[in-house]
């Protein structure tokens, strides 16, 4: 037996078999999600509360899990948590707010409105871009279709017993994938582009935590490693409400330090809404890595595949 042969296959099958397990993971917790905003969406009890207490940030990107005390219709009162991060808003413990819980299971509930700090404007909505029936399934199961059409690619034509017809079928993936990853990338830009043109409100926030992020790549030159710099910022927009959550971008360059002043440009109507100045071009970024990613795929593919065509593979 050709122990050296079998190493090859052997580790492309646990990487496929981690990414596969990791994208059923996620394709899991994303339905349940979906279906428990759906449950809330066609069968929630509407009530009102207030906030009893509010969590650490613990970096995340959509702010902080707050803890309300529900009031029952029958005059019944219980503690919920709401893990959503309220859209990035800081409501402060006692401010009122209107949610929705399930009838069979009070302790799951969504908050929709907060009281504002000025009591003449009411309250507000704090995710007001939420898109009924939860978080899109497609984010998770784009991923999980890719490893399994790569795997499966990969399976054909080891049962083929040609590791030519593997390399041959390699071009055409880069073919097909490469427009998908243009076409994303443009999609991702211009939404970003629609974004920032909506942030006319000014004011400074303060940074509030800030940690290195190492990402390690392996390639054909060997190990590269790529240091970027994620931080979280707190802002108190001009009518009052405060923000504070992880930005979701970071550069290698942009390395803020704890307590720093930073300039936030936002939406004057949903102040979570926001861009940092000094990465104002920044949600470009990963809509332009697609992009080249994805014609460097296109073209490589292409004249690889034409290559292969006239050599005979």
């Amino acid at each position: 037996m050709d122990v050296n042969g079998l190493i090859g296959p052997a580790i492309v099958a646990l990487f496929l078999g981690f990414s596969l397990y990791q994208g059923v993971r996620g394709v899991l917790a994303t339905l349940r999600r979906r279906r428990e905003q759906q449950e809330l969406d066609g069968s929630g009890v509407r009530a009102h509360g207030h906030v009893s207490a509010v969590h650490p940030l613990e970096r995340s990107p959509h702010g902080h899990t707050v803890t309300v005390t529900v009031r029952g219709a029958d005059g019944s009162r219980w503690d919920a948590v709401d893990s959503s991060g309220l859209g990035g808003y800081v409501v402060r413990e006692g401010t009122p707010v209107e949610l929705v819980h399930s009838p069979s299971d009070p302790g799951l509930v969504r908050v929709e409105r907060a009281a504002h700090p000025d009591p003449a404007r009411g309250g507000y909505a704090v995710r007001p871009d939420r898109r009924p029936g939860g978080p899109p399934l497609w984010r998770p199961l784009l991923p999980l279709l890719g490893v399994i059409v790569i795997g499966g690619v990969i399976l054909l034509a080891l049962a083929g017993g040609g590791a030519r017809d593997l390399v041959g079928l390699v071009p055409l993936l880069f073919v097909v994938l490469g427009p998908c990853l243009v076409v994303g990338g443009v999609v991702a830009m211009v939404r970003g582009r629609s974004r920032t043109r909506r942030h006319t409100a000014e004011v400074y926030g303060t940074i509030t935590d800030t940690w290195r992020q190492v990402q390690r790549r392996r390639g054909q030159n060997g190990t590269r490693t790529s240091i970027t710099h994620p931080f979280t910022v707190h802002f108190r927009a001009a009518d009052g409400r405060e923000v504070h959550r992880r930005y979701e971008t970071s550069t290698r360059s942009f390395r803020p330090g704890l307590q720093q002043r930073v300039l936030v440009r936002h939406d004057p109507e949903h102040p979570a809404e926001f861009s940092v100045a000094d990465l104002a071009m920044g949600g470009l970024f990963p809509g332009l890595a697609l992009v080249f990613i994805g014609a460097v795929f296109t073209i490589v593919g292409g004249v690889v595949s034409v290559l292969f065509a006239g050599s005979g593979l």
